[in-house]
């Protein structure tokens, strides 16, 4: 390996700065100190990582905040179910958990873009949602491709079912998402999940918003 020299010249008044290595091949030439007028263009920028990161946590705050003046003008939703169109929501404790599948279009536009189309009133009868959310075989190849990416969840099986089941329809209503963008599931996908893989006395944590902050 061969050494690297630092040092400086000084030739017609002018100060370089210069690396070389020990067979004094010249590798790097330093800023002529005399023309230097200051800053080089983009040398302080930050570096790209963040400035996306800054532009996630923008973007997501920014859906956050429209997401919440939605949710407190729709707190009467908390609960009761007189909001539901489909027939097979339930009641749940968060606004934002409170829509049906036929409110939403990337859930809805499912059933509707079906050939041939069906008469189906619920996302939860479309025959793909049984085979691609709830079906355990299909479940346990999605959780094989997440652990692969993210390394194993720290849950029971059944929680492992209904976290890849949520990732499915999530994946199959609006694609790829991206890295902290979350989309709330409609009651009645939720509920059928739940009923799917259920446990004994467990609690559900329901929608929960990304932590940024540990990114």
């Amino acid at each position: 390996v061969k050494n690297a020299l630092i040092g400086s010249d000084t030739t017609a008044g002018k100060s370089h700065l210069f690396v070389m290595e020990s067979d004094s091949e010249e590798v790097a030439v330093g800023v002529d100190v005399n023309s230097y007028d200051g800053p080089l263009p983009y040398n302080y920028e930050p570096p790209r990582r963040e400035r996306g990161q800054a532009e996630l946590r923008g973007r997501v705050n920014g859906q956050r905040r429209e997401i919440e003046l939605w949710c407190e003008e729709n707190r009467w939703r908390i609960g009761q179910v007189s909001w539901c169109l489909c027939g097979r929501c339930e009641a749940m404790p968060s606004a934002v958990e409170s829509v049906c599948c036929r409110e939403v279009d990337a859930y809805w536009s499912l059933v509707q873009n079906l050939d041939p189309p069906e008469d189906i009133t619920c996302l939860t009868l479309h025959p793909g949602f049984e085979a691609s959310c709830l079906n355990p075989f299909v479940l346990q190849i999605a959780y094989m491709n997440f652990r692969q990416e993210h390394g194993p969840l720290q849950a029971s099986r059944p929680e492992q079912f209904r976290y890849t089941a949520y990732r499915q329809v999530v994946r199959w209503a609006y694609g790829i998402l991206g890295r902290n963008i979350r989309k709330a599931i409609p009651s009645c996908v939720v509920s059928a999940i739940r009923r799917q893989f259920a446990e004994e006395g467990q609690t559900y944590k329901g929608f929960q918003w990304p932590r940024l902050e540990d990114d």
